[in-house]
């Protein structure tokens, strides 16, 4: 393979999935959880690689069950349909490594790792579409806006459906009871969806205080 091409390659993917590593390091450090590395690199790839075609197929197939004149919305798609397929595939791999799961700040952190890892591989695509369509410098804002921002909205909502697991496993309750926790984060991953596509540089804004925001208060509550 051309030497040009390999190191290519490694650029994109460094600076796609080096944000995410850093947000998990961030999130694991001084927080209450004494989970393996294993279980952290399980979930990251989980997010990476699974749950991105968990939720491609799903949302080939949900737009289906949906009349036809809302299924071809950019705000069905993204407000909608993208909340539900990747906050229901993320946070699924956590059954993969439940054996490590200790008290709740254990589903936080997980499910916020499978939620970057998901946010790696997002802006993989998006940053190599923004290269395409718009140079190096869409390229650059594409990366650092979606460093922060969407690496932050896809841990924290996430997050919130791991807290429901880990208490689903922990308090050995009926798995129902992740179903509030599920929706509250395709209730936060919908509404910065919406501002962020809205058109209007305020409601942008808003999304990235939302999202730094979330994953603030997702770090405070995986913290001692």
């Amino acid at each position: 393979m051309d030497t040009d091409l390999i190191q290519t390659i490694i650029f994109f993917l460094l600076v796609a999935f080096i944000p995410s590593i850093v947000w998990v390091i961030w999130l694991v450090w001084r927080s209450d959880t004494n989970l393996s590395f294993s279980s952290l690199a399980i979930m990251f790839f989980w997010g990476a690689i699974f749950a991105v075609i968990i939720a491609v197929i799903m949302g080939i197939l949900i737009p289906g069950f949906s009349p036809r004149e809302i299924a071809s919305t950019a705000f069905f798609g993204a407000v909608i349909l993208a909340p539900i397929t990747e906050e229901f595939a993320k946070p699924l791999g956590i059954r993969f490594v439940e054996w490590d799961l200790g008290n709740l700040h254990d589903g936080i952190i997980l499910g916020a790792t499978a939620g970057l890892g998901f946010a790696a591989t997002e802006n993989l695509l998006y940053e190599f579409s923004a290269l395409s369509e718009g140079g190096w410098g869409a390229f650059w804002v594409t990366a650092l806006l979606r460093s922060f921002a969407a690496c932050a909205l896809h841990a924290s909502a996430t997050a919130l459906t791991g807290q429901g697991f880990a208490r689903a496993s922990i308090g050995g309750r009926s798995w129902v009871i992740i179903i509030p926790f599920y929706i509250l984060a395709v209730i936060l991953h919908g509404l910065y969806n919406y501002l962020a596509i809205s058109g209007s540089m305020l409601y942008f804004l808003m999304a990235m205080l939302l999202a730094l925001g979330a994953i603030i208060f997702t770090r405070y509550s995986s913290s001692y």
